[in-house]
């Protein structure tokens, strides 16, 4: 078994939506743990990644050294016989644990519960959007104001990656999807949703190291 570590690093204001609202308050949501720090669903992710990919392995067919011809091979598939080699976990800031048990400890104690909240903590992370829908007049429809939360730009997620074998084509392709991958969540074309995806072997930046090899590769 092979580990890498995940980043995902919002460069813009991000929709990850939860598929849920907040009260009459907020129309679509994004996801949040017991003491309100925002996290990123695997299940989110591992779409994304395998959509990349799929993209990847297209633009690598010109190459006589990768011999993957589906992404299924590393992701899986619905129905496979035999569990898929990719395995992710949910996404957190970093030193994420720590940051919860102080944050769980301020937000119960009574000496500062006046200074930390549940939505307190939430704010610091996200901001809140409205948006309408406008008509052929270019006037905005009754009833169409939406209000959306989004994680705000410049935080950095990151995730366990597990491939049950070691396998460097697996890794080459997982490496090439990351780089790949640049926007996520909805309202993507708006202004929302790009980041940026690194993986990481212990301390060696993949991304780095790849985009190396294949400088060389096109030297030749």
């Amino acid at each position: 078994m092979i580990k890498y570590i995940l980043e995902i690093e919002t460069l813009s204001d991000t929709l990850i939506g939860s598929g849920e609202g907040f009260g009459a308050v907020i129309d679509t949501d994004i996801v949040f743990d017991g003491v309100g720090i925002p996290y990123i669903p695997s299940k989110r992710v591992k779409g994304l990644l395998k959509d990349s990919a799929k993209k990847v392995i297209e633009m690598m067919k010109t190459f006589d050294s990768f011999h993957i011809e589906n992404e299924d091979q590393l992701f899986g598939k619905p129905g496979m016989d035999n569990s898929a080699p990719f395995k992710l976990s949910d996404l957190y800031i970093e030193d994420y644990k720590n940051n919860y048990e102080w944050i769980e400890y301020f937000t119960n104690s009574d000496k500062f519960k006046t200074l930390f909240s549940r939505d307190s903590v939430t704010d610091y992370f996200t901001n809140v959007r409205k948006s309408t829908t406008i008509d052929e007049n270019g006037i905005a429809k009754k009833h169409s104001l939406r209000t959306a939360r989004v994680l705000s730009k410049g935080f950095k997620f990151f995730g366990d990656i597990e491939i049950q074998s070691d396998n460097k084509e697996f890794e080459n392709l997982l490496t090439l999807a990351c780089i790949n991958l640049q926007a996520m969540g909805t309202k993507r074309n708006r202004g929302l949703g790009e980041i940026k995806t690194t993986l990481y072997k212990e301390k060696e930046n993949l991304n780095e190291t790849i985009l190396k090899e294949l400088e060389e590769l096109c030297k030749v």
